[in-house]
């Protein structure tokens, strides 16, 4: 039987791959917009790897060691920065590379009791609510749910420029 753990880290394997694949030949167009309010990859991006705040793996660490109770959640920040801007694809891989070792390197220490167990209180500021969340369904919505979201979002900014599947 495969253990929570074990689960989570193939999952965010998945999601890596995924998103490196996503992003394979965006070079030249990593701030291209399909329509003027929508968002382009770079967006796309850093929105995920600094959502929550501190990204998954400052809130997995957090919340595991015990230093993290609660924190704040705002929907639809894109997390770009004047640096960021600066960032070529390279630049942006390593980042990405880095967020999922830090994530895989937080996950092979934790058991599945603690994944299971220890909680953090989160404040979703644009809904007006509070949520307990344990870590496996931190990582499970935020991987199931919101990262599957925009990695489509991704596919389809692909398609919009021509790039096939």
């Amino acid at each position: 039987m495969t253990s929570h753990r074990d689960s989570l880290l193939e999952l965010a394997q998945s999601v890596h791959i995924r998103l490196l694949e996503l992003l394979d030949g965006m070079d030249y167009c990593l701030d291209w917009k399909a329509e003027a309010d929508s968002w382009s990859v770079r967006q796309v991006t850093y929105h995920l790897l600094d959502t929550p705040p501190g990204g998954l793996n400052g809130v997995l660490k957090g919340l595991l060691s015990g230093d993290l109770k609660e924190y704040d959640l705002w929907a639809d920040l894109d997390n770009i920065t004047s640096e960021r801007m600066e960032h070529d694809l390279d630049r942006i891989r390593e980042e990405i590379n880095q967020v999922f070792s830090g994530l895989a390197g937080t996950l092979a220490t934790a058991g599945d009791q603690e994944l299971l167990e220890k909680t953090v209180v989160v404040h979703l500021k644009s809904r007006g609510e509070d949520v307990q969340r344990n870590a496996n369904d931190l990582l499970q919505r935020g991987f199931g749910g919101h990262w599957k979201d925009h990695l489509e979002q991704l596919q389809e900014l692909r398609e919009s420029l021509g790039f096939v599947a």
